[in-house]
């Protein structure tokens, strides 16, 4: 998992925001933003450990995180794949290879929707 993944992760968790983020940790907002798209993969220690405290973790939270292999190679489609994850009757997309295409994930996850909606309408 990469450091933006991680954070993201947090951020998510937390429903804190970039603004919301870069206020509670002193961290400028064009770094958080930076951290969150990926643009900056490489922070100082104390933005790492300022950006945790705001979140309510630590940076062993953060370094445990970042030492997962994942599986998606896209970090979008990572995003996508945690969401589908999430929903129980989503699951079975896990069995599709690493180097799916956003696109192609997120039109399964509308017809998969599209089959639930039809089966509990």
């Amino acid at each position: 998992m990469t450091l933006s993944n991680s954070i993201k992760k947090y951020m998510k968790a937390t429903g804190i925001g970039n603004k919301e983020l870069s206020e509670k940790s002193g961290v400028p907002l064009k770094t958080v933003s930076n951290i969150v798209t990926g643009a900056t993969d490489n922070p100082t220690l104390e933005t790492i450990r300022a950006l945790a405290h705001a979140l309510g973790c630590t940076l062993d939270d953060i370094a445990e995180d970042m030492s997962k292999p994942g599986y998606y190679t896209d970090p979008e489609v990572a995003e996508i794949a945690q969401e589908l994850y999430d929903r129980p009757e989503l699951k079975t997309l896990f069995s599709t290879t690493r180097k799916v295409k956003k696109e192609d994930v997120e039109a399964v996850q509308q017809l998969i929707d599209r089959m639930v909606d039809k089966s509990e309408g």
